[in-house]
This record gives structure tokens, C-alpha cells and sequence, in this order.
């Protein structure tokens, strides 16, 4: 339109003062704005009307460089690309934001790529670049509709924006359906539809709605869009609305009069634009804006009052009404706008109210019958295309006369017709549709919560229901609880809509039972009685997050630099409240880093006696300078004060075995069963026996093997040899340098911790030898021969595992007058808790438990084709943790016949109860020993 190019004329005036030249950058001309560091995209031509140069395939980038600066694209200015008649395609890079009407006249143009980033588009006229022929639309924008579209379209969903003019000129299409999506569109998006008689909103939208086709907002407030080709020659606007939206009622040549409603405060920019058959309309008291252009080039409008209470006044408002012979300028104005009678060619008199303090010079240009124009002494007039005939009379401002006071107190007539025997609604609650819903779903509101009350609402009558609202009321246990009053949607007749109230609680609750009454208020009296709900309330009751334990484990026993160490700490609420947005973090010195694990962590829920077991791997450098490693752990929950932080102080060369317990702070309530803490440790990991006496020949082999490379881990086994270490060196009284501990071991590893034991047994005199496994086993499929599994072992391949006998033939060749082995394993080929090693085998194997040699006795776990277990509880495998609990209770000090009864019995009965599985341990002497071997001890 005139006004735009005129206005944008005036905007790359003002803006060429601040730029650099245009530049032409990789066959693109650009304006750079220095100032921003921003480029626009702009015509190739001297004037936007001449013949534009681009042709082919064209891509505007995000960014371009000129002289060492990088620029971001931001704007295609209007005209950029007008009257391109070689270009194909255009693609535009995101980070572009405004689109200007940019690509007329294109006839070889066929695809325009618009981005997310472009907020404001408008493509302009398309209709003479006839290979466009779909629609084009990003994500989120709708932008442009091939002019040759006929009857109905639907917009895909997902569209949230249309832009103006998006379906300008699309004489044919004659319905068009808005999705629920769509968040944003004015009556600009359908510029001169001359056939669209029915604009359908989805009646899930969110924002919009429509009546009869004609569009509002979803509150009616605001009518957004009349289709330009709908029948009839008069509307009334409902009387609910108070606004009329831009571009409302444009090109609408059907209309002859429009009766607006008394509670109008604003018409929009382009409201009435190029309504050319109106003629008659009445701009009731109360408005107080009219937007730019509303009325333009209203053809047959031949005169209007505009009220006093008009305080805004927008450019051109009545530009081009060449047939308005009276009108006023509202009293209330100070400035005269552009244009704004421009071409009203039968105006004959002009008033302008004494608060004017400016008048564009193109306020009256061409009204070419105008003969007087009254005006404020002060005021200066440069008036521009006036009849010279023109008689100028200038009063005084400050004590006008009489016949401009007069002049000036405009009243508006009262309104022929008055809205006030509309048709009424009748609203009801659908029976059985009351109910109430909790987040924890136990039917009662509780501290924190966010409840909802829901209903269905049904209108009956024979009009409308709006501005309606859920009034609620409290009685009974209301402390702590807060509900705000719901604005409803319009209701419309038999419509159902569903109402949501929602119900918050703060600590303040107190236990009881709050009734909610509720009444469904309607501005004219045909709402909903009150209607009850009763439910009942909780006290607010807290939470305490503490660490309960803690346990340190690494590879070599103790804590050292440059060797990774394993935490793992339990977080347990140890009270009756849920504990929520809960955030821990684990805080550590300079030079202590985490190799493995999160040291930040969040969970949204932690219910009373929940525990959150929580592992991390850490490590000290070398240049970590002091003895003690001081570890914080801090916890955080929804309020901020219902946890306790922890400081750990872990010492370099410590051994692995510290932690701590730590009692709840308060009693638990009557008739509770006391929370049970979380503790890390197994009960036979703590008080350990010691003892004064040592076993200086005796040598120990351990390998516990936990993390497998190609198969499931086996729970605990690290723990398991950790654990045994520490009961040789305290309780057996079996050196440090004695003992091999490799943590999940290689089949190299295996080979080499045996040699180890081979070299020694020779230098020593009647040496003794203890082994133990824990970790996977598995048979051979055809000879059922039984293998231990490193960790790097490929199952399929039987040479990458070690084979049981051969291990006992090894040992059984050493000088050794005591051999003893704890097969803390199965070898059915199952896992240690549930499931199978191998996929495809779907069955354990009954596998050969190998033959003991020499001076040996070995422990087995399980038997044939069973599964060695955990006990979870205790965090050990089940035959290890009853291994242990035998020497912690004797004190080591038991014959290995006595021991291996007791095992036998405590695991078989065990894991019937635990695991409801069978698990049956053994003890194998070699063929050579006879009864010999009973009265043995480790010790």
C-alpha cells in the first residue's frame, strides 16, 4: 500500500545516515548497519520498482563479512527480489527476522525456504509467479497460499503464527479451518478473499474461536476476523466484545452496515479497510482508539461522529471515503496524523479542536470541496494539495468561541437497537462430572500438593454464556489451603466445557476433612447454585535426607594417589515425609577428581525410608599436598532445611574399610515402625575380629571378578574380596605381602597370580595356600567340563577362559601342606542373579565340578546346574557372606569340617527363603586326603 512504501522510503532514508554504502556481497547487495553490526538484503535496482538482476538459485546466508567485519543477516527488506524474472529458488538461513513483500513479479520463482526465525513475513503479491503452486509455511509460520486455491483448506496442524496476507487474493477459497495450534493471526491473513464466507477455528484452540464462521478471541472480547465473501448486508458485533481487531472486516463488500456494541473501546488498525459498501455506521461513546487506516477508502461511507472520549487517533483513517461529506476531529486529539482525510472529496468543513498542537501537511490533501478550516491561534498549517479557495480561520485557543465550543461537544446518538433482550443461556453441572485428583492418588490433599477439583458444565439455553466464573468458597479444616477464582471459557449453546480448578497446599495444612463450595457465576443470573465436595486434608509432615553410610573400596586395599578409589554413600529419608526436588552435590578438594559417576544429582522425589545408593569413582594426583582427603557432601530439598550435609575426611594409606552410621534425630511417631537406615555395610563387614597371633607361611591368592567386558556384571564379588582380604589380615593373621588381591582379573592376571603362588611355595617350608573366586563360571556345552571366566573372556571361546582343572592340577603340584579353595561361582552357565550367561541357552548345564588334587579341599558355592546367588541385603554373594559369618563368630578359629556344615546348611536354607531358589554348597576333598583334612583350620 501507498503508506507503507512511503513510510519505508522514509525508514532507508534515515537509516542510510547511520549505514555504509550499499555493498554487493557474493552476488547479493546488502545495506550494513555498523552501529548493530547487521545486514539487510535489498533490491539490485536504483528505485525498488525497476528491473531487479538476480537470477537462479539464491541462498541468503546467516552471517556475511565485508572489510574484516561479520555482519548478521537479519532483514530482506520489501522489493528486495521485486521483478526477478530469472530467479528459481530462494532459501533462507535462520537467524533472518523480517520478510518484507518481496517477491512479486517473479515469474520463474518456484520454492521460497522461510526459517524459524523469521517472525515477521510477508511475501507480498505471488500472483504473477505461477510456479509456485504449494503453500509455503515453516514449522511454525504460515506465510503464503497459492492465489488459485479453491473451496475449503485446512491448515496443517502445528502451525502457531499466520502471517498478513498469507492468503491475500485467494478469490476462490471459500472456507478455510483453523487448527488448535495456532496461537496468533489477524484478519490481515485473509487480505480480499472475495469467496471465504466461513472462517472454522478447532474447538480445542486455545486462543480463538468462531461463531457462524466469523472468528473472535477465546474470551470474545476481541473480533479478529469477518470473512470478506459471507452473506448478508448487516452484522452485529456480540455485545461482549470490546475490541475490533486489525483488518477485521476488510474488502467485506457484502456489508452495508455494522452496528458496533456499547462496551467498544478500541477499532483496530484496518478494521473497516476497503469496505466499500458501508455506509452507514455509529461509533458509540466509550471508544477511546481508532487505529491507523480503519476506515480506509470506505467508499460509501457519507458521514460519522467520532466521540469525545477518542484519545488515539491513527494515520489515514479516513483516506480515500471520497463520498464522506461530514466528520469531526475528537476533541481530546493534540496531533493530526498523515493522511488522515486524504481524497475525502465532498468534505466541506474542517474543525480542528484547540489541543492540536501539530497538523501533517497531508492531513486534507485532495479534499478538493473542502471550502473553511477553523483552527487554534498558534497553530502553524503547511497543508499540502488544498483548494486555494480554501478559507482559514483562526480562533483563539485558549477562549474559544461559542460556536467552536459548541462545535466541539459532540454527543453520539444512542444506538437504535440496544442488546438487551439477547437470548439467555442456561448452565447446569453434568451429573457424575465432580471430581477431585491428587498427584500421590490417595483421595486427600497434602502439603505441597497441586489438586485438582473438575467438572463439566453444560449450557442448555438459547444464547451464549460468557465472562463466567467458578466462584469457590472454604469451610472446615481450610488452613493451608488456597484456590483461586476461574475465569470460563465461552460457553456456547449445548456446549459442554470442562472446568478445572486447582487446589494448592502449603505446610500450613492441618489434618481434618475442607468442603469446597462452589457456584458457577453468569453476568445476567443463569449460572450454577453452589454445588459441594468434601476431602480430606494431612498435616504437613517433613522430611530428613542424611547420609546413613558410606564405604571406600579400591584395588590395593588402601587409599593412595594416582589410584582410583570407589565411594559409595548412601542418601536415605530417614522421617515420614516425602522429600521433593531433592539436589546433592558432591563437593571435593583441588587435585581429587571423579574418574566415574556424577557429582551432581537430582532427583524430584525421595518418599520416607527411600534410599538412593549413589557411587563414584575418584582419584588424587600427584599434586594433591595433604594427608586427608575432606569430601562434603550438600543436600538440598524443597525447602531448604529439612536436610544434612556430610563431611567425610578420608586419610591417604588408610585401608578401605571405614564408614559410618548415623542415627535418626528424632523418635519415630506412636504406633510407627521405626525407619529402618540404609546401611552400606553387611554385618560381617563391621567388627572384624582381630587377632595377636600370625600364620607367617600361609599365602592367599583372591580374585573377584565384578566387571565383565562382553557379559553381565556379578554383583557384589569386588565387596566379597575386599571383605575376605580383610578377615585373612585381621582374623587369620595372614601379612599384607602375603596376599594377592586382583580385582576383576584377565585371564593373564589369573595366570600370573598362580605363578605368583608357585614361586612362593618353593622358597617356603611347609607352606599353606588359600584361594578364592568370586566371579563367573562356565561349562563347556559338549563335555559339560567347568571353566572360570576372566574378565576379558569371549564365552564362545573356550581358550580365552580357564579351565578348573587345570587350575587344580597346578595347585595341586605345589608344595603346600594345606590347600584350601572358595569357589564363590556356579558353572551352569547361569548369572549370579537371574537369567543366563549366553542368549541363546536357554537352560543351566549340569556341569563337572573338576577334581581336587593333592593336598586340597575345595568349597563350592552351588552344585551342578544351579545358580550361585546374592544376598542383597548383606551385599555379598550368599556363600561368601555365611563363609564370613562362620569365621566372625568363631574368630577364625574353626576345623574347615565344622565350617563347611555350617555353610552347607545356613545357604541351602538361605536361599530357599531369600531367593526362593535352590542352592546347595559342597566340600570336596581330594581322593588322597582321606578324613584328614576335617580338623584343618585357616588360622
Amino acid at each position: 500500500m501507498q503508506k507503507t512504501f512511503i513510510t519505508l522510503l522514509a525508514i532507508l532514508c534515515c537509516t542510510t545516515m547511520l549505514m555504509a554504502n550499499g555493498v554487493k556481497i557474493k552476488g547479493i547487495h546488502y545495506i550494513l548497519t555498523n552501529y548493530n553490526q547487521t545486514a539487510t538484503v535489498t533490491y539490485t535496482g536504483k528505485y525498488p520498482s525497476s528491473k531487479n538482476t538476480y537470477t537462479g538459485d539464491i541462498v541468503i546466508p546467516a552471517t556475511v563479512t565485508y572489510r574484516g567485519k561479520t555482519y548478521n543477516v537479519t532483514n530482506i527488506t520489501e522489493w528486495a527480489f521485486n521483478n526477478c524474472l530469472g530467479l528459481t529458488s530462494v532459501t533462507i538461513s535462520e537467524g533472518i527476522q523480517t520478510i518484507g513483500a518481496t517477491f512479486a513479479n517473479c515469474p520463474m520463482l518456484s520454492s521460497v525456504t522461510v526459517p524459524l526465525s523469521a517472525t515477521n513475513v510477508y511475501l507480498g503479491k505471488l500472483s504473477k509467479c505461477p510456479k509456485i503452486t504449494k503453500p509455503i509455511y515453516n514449522a511454525k509460520r504460515f506465510v503464503f497460499m497459492p492465489r488459485n486455491y479453491e473451496g475449503k483448506y485446512e491448515i496443517p496442524q502445528g502451525i502457531e503464527f499466520i502471517s498478513d496476507g498469507a492468503f491475500e487474493d485467494c478469490k476462490d477459497l471459500t472456507a478455510i479451518v483453523i487448527p488448535s495450534s495456532v496461537k496468533e493471526f489477524t484478519g490481515g491473513a485473509f487480505l480480499a478473499c472475495a469467496s471465504l464466507t466461513h472462517i472454522y477455528v478447532d474447538p480445542k484452540n486455545d486462543t480463538y474461536c468462531d461463531i457462524d464462521g466469523v472468528v473472535f478471541t477465546k474470551d470474545m472480547t476481541t473480533i479478529v476476523a469477518y470473512p470478506a465473501g459471507k452473506s448478508g448486508t448487516h452484522y452485529t458485533i456480540p455485545y461482549d466484545v470490546t475490541q475490533i481487531g486489525k483488518y477485521a472486516f476488510n474488502y467485506c463488500n457484502n456489508l452495508t452496515s455494522v452496528t458496533l456494541p456499547e462496551g467498544l473501546k478500541t477499532i483496530g488498525d484496518y478494521a473497516f479497510t476497503n469496505c466499500k459498501n458501508i455506509s452507514d455506521i455509529r461509533i458509540p461513546n466509550g471508544v477511546t482508539e481508532i487505529g491507523g487506516c480503519a476506515f480506509w477508502y470506505c467508499t460509501s461511507l457519507t458521514s460519522i461522529v467520532v466521540p469525545n472520549t477518542v484519545t488515539k487517533f491513527g494515520s489515514s483513517v479516513f483516506c480515500g471515503c471520497e463520498n464522506l461529506k461530514s466528520a469531526n476531529i475528537p476533541s481530546s486529539i493534540t496531533e493530526i496524523k498523515w493522511m488522515i482525510f486524504y481524497g475525502c472529496k465532498k468534505l466541506k468543513s474542517i474543525l480542528i479542536p484547540n489541543k492540536v498542537t501539530k497538523v501533517d501537511e497531508t492531513a486534507f490533501k485532495y479534499c478538493d470541496a473542502l471550502t473553511e478550516i477553523k483552527y487554534p491561534s498558534g497553530l502553524k498549517l503547511a497543508l499540502e494539495g488544498v483548494p486555494s479557495s480554501v478559507r482559514f480561520v483562526s480562533y483563539n485557543r485558549n477562549n474559544p468561541p461559542q460556536d467552536v465550543v459548541a462545535a466541539m461537544k459532540v454527543t453520539v446518538p444512542a444506538a437504535k437497537t440496544v442488546q438487551t433482550n439477547r437470548q439467555p443461556p442456561l448452565l447446569s453441572l453434568v451429573d457424575g462430572s465432580l471430581s477431585f485428583s491428587d498427584p500421590s492418588k490417595n483421595n486427600r490433599i497434602e502439603a505441597g500438593e497441586k489438586c485438582t477439583i473438575s467438572f463439566k458444565i453444560k449450557n442448555t439455553g438459547k444464547g451464549m454464556a460468557s465472562n463466567c466464573e467458578a466462584r469457590v468458597h472454604l469451610s472446615g479444616m481450610a488452613d493451608g489451603i488456597q484456590v483461586q477464582t476461574v475465569k470460563l471459557s465461552t460457553i456456547y449453546v449445548n456446549q459442554t466445557t470442562e472446568v478445572s480448578v486447582p487446589v494448592t497446599a502449603t505446610n500450613a495444612i492441618k489434618t481434618g476433612n475442607v468442603t469446597f463450595s462452589i457456584e458457577i457465576v453468569e453476568p445476567g443470573g443463569w449460572g450454577v447454585s453452589p454445588f459441594d465436595i468434601t476431602v480430606a486434608t494431612k498435616a504437613y509432615e517433613p522430611p530428613y535426607l542424611q547420609v546413613v553410610d558410606y564405604n571406600i573400596a579400591s584395588n590395593s586395599g588402601k587409599i593412595r594417589k594416582m589410584e582410583p578409589f570407589t565411594l559409595t554413600f548412601n542418601l536415605q529419608n530417614t522421617k515420614y515425609g516425602d522429600a521433593e526436588d531433592v539436589k546433592v552435590k558432591v563437593n571435593l578438594p583441588n587435585n581429587v577428581f571423579v574418574m566415574d559417576g556424577n557429582s551432581e544429582m537430582s532427583y524430584s522425589r525421595i518418599k520416607s525410608g527411600e534410599v538412593k545408593s549413589i557411587q563414584l569413582t575418584l582419584a588424587a594426583n600427584n599434586n594433591y599436598s595433604t594427608q586427608n582427603i575432606p569430601i562434603t557432601i550438600s543436600i538440598k530439598e524443597k525447602y531448604g532445611k529439612f536436610a544434612e550435609n556430610k563431611q567425610l575426611d578420608i586419610a591417604l594409606n588408610q585401608t578401605t574399610s571405614s564408614s559410618i552410621k548415623i542415627a535418626a534425630k528424632d523418635e519415630p511417631q506412636q504406633e510407627r515402625k521405626e525407619i529402618q537406615l540404609a546401611l552400606i555395610k553387611s554385618d560381617v563387614d563391621r567388627n572384624i575380629p582381630t587377632t595377636n597371633a600370625s600364620s607367617p607361611n600361609t599365602f592367599v591368592l583372591i580374585l573377584a571378578n565384578e566387571h565383565y567386558q562382553q557379559v553381565a556384571t556379578v554383583p557384589f564379588a569386588m565387596n566379597d574380596g575386599n571383605i575376605f582380604r580383610e578377615y585373612c589380615v585381621k582374623t587369620l593373621g595372614i601379612s599384607e605381602k602375603h596376599i594377592k588381591y586382583i580385582s576383576d582379573a584377565t585371564g593373564n592376571q589369573m595366570k600370573a597370580g598362580i605363578n605368583w603362588l608357585a614361586n612362593l611355595t618353593e622358597a617356603f617350608d611347609n607352606p599353606q595356600i588359600i584361594v578364592y573366586y568370586a566371579g563367573h563360571g562356565i561349562p563347556d556345552e559338549s563335555s559339560k567340563t567347568a571353566y572360570l571366566l576372566p574378565v576379558d573372556g569371549i564365552i564362545s571361546d573356550l581358550s580365552t577362559c580357564y579351565k578348573l582343572d587345570n587350575l587344580y592340577a597346578t595347585l595341586g603340584k605345589m608344595p603346600a601342606s594345606q590347600i584350601t579353595v572358595f569357589m564363590d561361582a556356579c558353572f551352569s552357565g547361569s548369572k549370579r542373579e537371574a537369567g543366563m550367561l549366553a542368549s541363546a541357552r536357554g537352560v543351566a548345564l549340569k556341569a563337572k565340578s573338576g577334581v581336587p588334587q593333592g593336598n586340597m579341599v575345595v568349597f563350592s558355592a552351588a552344585q551342578g546346574d544351579e545358580t550361585a546367588y546374592p544376598n542383597r541385603e548383606q551385599q555379598h554373594g550368599l556363600f561368601t557372606y555365611y563363609l564370613l559369618k562362620k569365621l566372625q563368630e568363631t574368630q577364625g578359629d574353626i576345623a574347615l569340617k565344622d565350617l563347611g556344615e555350617y555353610i552347607i546348611k545356613q545357604v541351602s536354607q538361605q536361599s530357599l527363603l531369600i531367593n526362593e531358589k535352590k542352592q546347595t554348597p559342597c566340600v570336596t576333598p581330594s581322593a588322597s586326603l582321606g578324613s584328614e583334612w576335617q580338623n584343618w583350620k585357616l588360622k
